[in-house]
C-alpha cells in the first residue's frame, strides 16, 4: 500500500504534520515533501529542532533568517508549487536551526501551504528514542502528528547504542539498561503520557508509524504491539520504506 494511503492523508485539505520519535523521521518528512510536489501541492519543510541541511534535491527554494517577520514575507509572498525550506541559521556542523512553534503557528495562520512538514525532535541516528522534559516541541497548529518507531530496535539491548534518552526510557518503558527491547516496551512507549505522543495538541490526529517491517517476523510483531493498545484515537502503520511498502 502507498504511505500516502496508508496514513489516509486527504490531499484535498491543507494539513500541518509534526513528526517526532526516532526510526526513519527525516526520511518520512522528505518522502512526504516529494509526494506532495509531485502532486503540485505548496510545502513548507522545516523543524523545531535541528536537522542536517537537505541536499538541494529536496526542496525548490529556501529562506535561512533569524528575523521572523522576513520569514513571514518570504512565505506571504509564495505563489507556486513546490517544497519552501525555511529556518533560522545553519551552524558549524551543516545543522539547519529550524523556527519555534510560536512563529510556525503565525505561517500556518498565513493559510499559504497545502502541508506545512516539520520535524519536532532529535534522535541521534537511534531506531528508538523517549522524549526528555523539553522534547518534543510540537506546534499547537499541528493537525496530524506522527510517532515513529524504529523496530530493528526489537531484540536489542537497551543501551545508548540503541535507545536515545536512555534515562527517560527506562523510566517510560520501566526497564533496566541492558534489559532486551520487547513489544510491550514499545507498547508502554505509545501509550505513556511522557512517551511517543507527549505534547501532541488536543485537535490533532495520532498516528504510530512502525518503520523498518522488513520481514514477516517484524510484521507479526507489529501486530502484537497494536493489539497492546487500547487507545481508538492512536492509527498504526507498519511500513518498509526502504520497500515502500504499507500496512494498516
Amino acid at each position: 500500500m502507498d504511505i500516502i494511503k496508508a496514513l489516509n492523508i486527504d490531499i484535498t485539505k491543507k494539513h500541518f504534520i509534526s513528526i517526532v520519535g526516532a526510526g526513519g523521521k527525516t526520511t518520512l518528512l522528505y518522502y512526504l515533501s516529494r509526494k506532495f510536489r509531485d502532486m503540485n501541492r505548496k510545502i513548507l519543510l522545516t523543524t523545531t529542532t535541528h536537522i542536517y541541511m537537505p541536499t538541494e534535491n529536496i526542496f525548490d527554494s529556501s529562506l535561512i533568517s533569524d528575523d521572523k517577520d522576513n520569514i513571514i514575507k518570504y512565505a506571504g509572498s509564495i505563489d507556486r508549487s513546490g517544497v519552501y525550506l525555511v529556518g533560522s541559521s545553519i551552524d558549524e556542523e551543516s545543522k539547519l536551526k529550524g523556527l519555534d512553534s510560536d512563529a510556525l503557528d503565525k505561517l500556518s495562520r498565513l493559510n499559504v501551504f497545502d502541508l506545512i512538514l516539520v520535524e519536532a525532535d532529535g534522535s541521534k541516528n537511534k531506531p528508538i528514542k523517549a522524549p526528555t522534559e523539553r522534547e518534543p516541541v510540537v506546534p499547537e497548529s499541528t493537525t496530524i502528528m506522527i510517532g515513529v518507531i524504529g523496530l530493528d530496535s526489537l531484540g536489542r539491548f537497551v543501551d545508548s547504542g540503541t535507545v536515545h534518552r536512555l534515562e527517560e526510557f527506562c523510566c517510560i518503558c520501566e526497564c533496566s539498561k541492558e534489559d532486551v527491547i520487547d513489544e510491550a516496551m514499545i507498547a508502554k512507549l505509545i501509550s505513556h503520557p511522557r512517551g511517543l505522543f507527549k505534547n501532541v495538541p488536543d485537535k490533532a490526529e495520532k498516528i504510530v508509524f512502525l518503520n523498518k517491517v522488513d520481514d514477516i517476523e517484524l510484521r507479526n510483531s507489529g501486530i502484537k504491539i497494536k493489539s497492546m493498545i487500547e487507545e481508538d484515537r492512536v492509527k498504526f502503520v507498519m511500513s518498509s520504506m526502504k520497500n515502500d511498502m504499507c500496512w494498516m
